[in-house]
């Protein structure tokens, strides 16, 4: 039933919906006063039944319910980049997303699935083994210096004396590794 005005006062049952998204909220009596209108943000139009994953949105310029999507609260990926996003406004997937996963970081987007792409993934290997490399050399250097302080300020045990010699050569060992050869890199095992 429409709405239309009256020269009595009356309670009916009034469909609410968001200012924003304008989505159905819940129902409920309004008293309308003699020669006024409704509250804003309600419509005497009861709206559509939905099932799972779409709901009534209210068009307001043409004053009727439409049935919209509703993926909130679900990730997708940023079909360029590959990161995640979560919804959080009701209607279609986000242009340039897909609720599909990549398998790793090195994958593109072909406008169907997501497919690895040669280059990506020896880049992102080589930059790992990089990283891992510069983690390892620091972790090498502090301890060499630690121990070579102790040597050279003749304060050093026989152990230490020992630890140094296979810090230097676990070094020179990890410095001979090219993180270019990833993922085909033998590490050296770190000293015990």
């Amino acid at each position: 039933m429409t709405f239309k005005m009256t020269g009595e006062s009356r309670t009916i049952t009034v469909y609410n919906f968001r200012a924003d998204t304008c989505e159905f909220i819940g129902k409920g009596d309004a008293l309308i006063p003699a020669f006024t209108g409704l509250p804003a943000c309600c419509t005497s139009e009861k709206p559509p039944e939905t099932r799972d994953g779409f709901i009534p949105v209210y068009d307001t310029e043409n004053g009727c319910w439409a049935i919209t999507e509703d993926h909130r609260g679900e990730v997708v990926y940023d079909t360029e980049t590959g990161h995640e996003r979560e919804i959080t406004e009701p209607g279609q997937y986000p242009a340039g997303t897909t609720p599909v996963v990549p398998e790793n970081p090195w994958q593109k987007w072909d406008g169907k699935t997501w497919v690895d792409d040669a280059d990506a993934a020896r880049n992102a290997l080589t930059e790992a083994a990089k990283n891992n490399k510069n983690r390892l050399l620091k972790q090498a250097n502090t301890a060499v210096a630690t121990l070579q302080d102790s040597v050279d300020l003749e304060m050093a045990t026989d152990d230490e004396k020992t630890h140094l010699i296979a810090w230097k050569k676990y070094r020179v060992l990890l410095s001979r590794i090219q993180p270019e050869d990833a993922p085909d890199i033998e590490w050296p095992p770190l000293p015990v």
